[in-house]
């Protein structure tokens, strides 16, 4: 590959072969979706990524085109090589290595999908485009780091030009489309926020990665890396055999991969893994599919093997199963083996779910057998038997959501916004040092102006720079309602969590239905926990909550500064969100963040919270009114808290779910 700098080569890199497999085999398919790479930091995320590009083959582009066309193939032509190409115009022909395209994380929309020039076309009808990344992208391979902390639209945008493999822009009635299919990459740390689900569901693939854990293998990843800050040229020299092979394996695998059948049983076998692993939606089998030819094509084989199939089903379930934080990956892996191993018994069952009642008695007492061989006495499943047969009674909540839906009916928040996005309510004169985007231009007002400009004299009507006029739009954001919960013994027991569970669960049925968020921060012991991270899904929320730990120590100061941590992330991600932290403990806090003095500490991260002009809301859960040794009604910690927040409290005296609903719905 071409460049001023010399890239890590793809074979030096040290283990990871599930991410480096996956690399390999999106290059030999990109209609497999792309490829989401999920791990902590310095685990070769980025380096892999950027290494895949110098393995990927040269292509023939036409030579002046912007978007890089296919001379050979009219469906990969852009309107204009495609008007040139049928008027009998010869093509001039440029061979050129596939770039590697870096998506910057503060990139506007404008920057990505390119920007229209409508003064042009209203002077002189002329559709002046001018390119932006995903134009660069075409036939090549677009890398997007940090992919979570994009703005979800601009994902939205990537996605669906990945899906399509065209680029359509529409600006005040003008539209533009152009070729866009790409290999997409993205990475992102979960540490700092996860990826929407249903974003994350447009990945066609996904791996988790880690550090390397043997002792040898990170030697050889420091021996490595060190030779190449020494020598870089050297380094490369010593895998150049490898990265021609790698080449090599890369070329073959595309050529026989339209030569590849999908037969009926593997299809069947897909389809049946997705329904007994429980996975939604249709996206999981059709990756999988293509995810197992591409691997067959790579190994030179043209039937699809079931270690295919495997393979493949791993990387396209692994984001997308229903699973909790406190879940055993190992498990899904088992129950996948399981289900290929009997594939010649569920070939021929039919593929819908049997109706209660009608599964064989064999195969009911096979998957009893599995669920519970080897679970010691008194494991989770006996003591969730022994929670559900003493659960705390509490009234139906159904009526209670409904009721906060309605109060919330009209009131969600809404926000005046300069990125394009939202309704448009009015026109304002531009900032001097502003450019206005075709975007963010009102074209209705900015001809009014030119007209009333020109009025009255023999000019013809024409657009300049003071006729300009920017949009002012206005969105509905969304609400983020993060529970701050004690979890610790002081809590009393656990009729409090439960509570605080079915408070979550309903919230999550109003913010279905538009794009609040909830999230979950638990502390107890020595620290504090994100049990939920911001999310919209109701499955995943429920799935992720029912298993709270509680008891021990109470650090509420913990639950506090990363309650007040996931705000800002938050915010940044999204400035126009309206976030409401609720706080839900006795104040009792009795370990130190960063100082001795519990206590002090608790009211000064208050305030800080204070600072950042967040609402906040503090339910007290302290048994009653705390006296001093003169018989004086004194504050409770949890009551100098709220005011230290600028919170409003309100002490539960019952603790029940209706109570705690009422109050947040004057709030949603």
């Amino acid at each position: 590959m071409k460049q001023g700098f010399i890239l890590y080569p793809f074979s030096a890199i040290v283990g990871q072969a599930k991410m480096k497999r996956a690399l390999l085999i999106n290059a030999v398919d990109p209609r497999i979706g792309g490829l989401l790479i999920k791990g902590e930091r310095g685990t070769g995320k980025s380096t892999a990524a950027r290494a895949l590009a110098d393995l990927l083959p040269d292509i023939e582009t036409v030579a002046d085109c912007p978007f890089s066309c296919n001379p050979h193939n009219e469906e990969e032509m852009c309107t204009s090589c495609l008007d040139r190409s049928r008027g009998g115009e010869p093509l001039p022909v440029l061979t050129r290595p596939m770039r590697f395209v870096t998506l910057p994380l503060n990139a506007s929309e404008d920057r990505v999908i390119g920007t229209l020039d409508l003064e042009k076309a209203l002077r002189e009808g002329v559709k002046d485009f001018e390119a932006g990344i995903l134009a660069e992208a075409n036939r090549s391979l677009l890398y997007v780091d940090e992919v979570n902390l994009l703005d979800d639209h601009i994902v939205d945008v990537l996605l669906d030009a990945a899906a399509m493999g065209v680029n359509l822009v529409e600006r005040e009635g003008v539209s533009y489309s152009h070729p866009s299919s790409f290999i997409m990459v993205g990475t992102m740390n979960p540490e700092e926020g996860e990826l929407r689900p249903q974003l994350e569901d447009r990945f066609g693939l996904c791996v988790e990665v880690e550090g390397e854990k043997a002792g040898t293998d990170r030697v050889e990843v420091i021996r490595r890396r060190q030779r190449f800050l020494d020598d870089p040229r050297l380094l490369q020299s010593s895998f150049a055999a490898s990265q021609e092979r790698l080449r090599a394996e890369l070329t073959r695998a595309r050529e026989l991969l339209p030569h590849i059948e999908l037969p009926d049983s593997i299809m069947e076998l897909v389809a049946r893994i997705a329904v007994e692993l429980g996975v939604c939606g249709h996206r999981a089998d059709i990756a999988t599919c293509q995810a197992a030819r591409a691997l067959a094509a790579l190994e030179g084989k043209t039937v699809i093997a079931e270690g295919h199939i495997r393979e493949a089903a791993e990387m396209a379930l692994v984001h997308r199963l229903r699973r909790t934080p406190f879940d055993d990956q190992l498990k899904d892996l088992e129950r996948l083996e399981r289900i290929i191993e009997r594939k010649g018994k569920l070939i021929d069952l039919p593929l819908q779910d049997p109706l209660p009642g009608s599964m064989p008695a064999a195969e009911h007492a096979s998957v009893t057998a599995g669920d519970t061989e080897n679970r010691p006495p008194g494991a989770a499943g006996d003591r969730e038997a022994a929670a559900s047969a003493n659960e705390l009674e509490a009234p139906s909540l159904q009526g209670l959501a409904a009721k906060v839906s309605r109060m919330a009916s009209g009131k969600r928040s809404s926000a005046v916004t300069e990125t394009g996005a939202g309704r448009r309510v009015g026109h304002r004169l531009p900032r001097p040092d502003e450019e206005i985007g075709t975007a963010n231009l009102a074209l209705d007002a900015t001809l009014r102006a030119a007209a009333a400009r020109t009025a009255g004299s023999d000019q013809p009507l024409s657009i300049s720079k003071e006729d300009l006029r920017a949009s002012i739009r206005r969105r509905k954001v969304g609400n983020l309602i993060l529970f701050i919960l004690d979890a610790s013994a002081s809590m009393g027991c656990n009729e409090r969590i439960e509570t605080t569970k079915k408070v979550v669960s309903q919230l999550l049925v109003d913010a279905y239905q538009k794009r609040d968020r909830v999230g979950l921060i638990s502390f107890r012991d020595e620290g504090a926990q994100l049990v939920l991270n911001p999310t919209s899904s109701v499955q995943l929320a429920n799935l992720r909550i029912k298993d709270l730990s509680t008891g021990g120590a109470t650090p509420l100061n913990h639950g506090l500064a990363l309650g007040l941590l996931v705000a800002k992330r938050e915010l940044r991600r999204d400035p126009d969100m309206v976030p409401l932290l609720v706080l839900i403990t006795d104040g009792h806090g009795n370990v130190g963040y960063a100082s001795d003095n519990p206590l002090r500490e608790s009211l000064e991260l208050a305030e800080k919270i204070r600072s950042q002009n967040l609402q906040c809301l503090v339910f007290d859960t302290s048994p009653g009114i705390i006296r001093t040794k003169e018989g004086r009604a004194a504050p409770s910690q949890a009551r100098r808290i709220a005011e230290a927040m600028g919170a409003e409290y309100h002490h539960l005296a019952s603790f029940q779910p209706r109570e705690m609903l009422d109050r947040l719905g004057k709030h949603l």
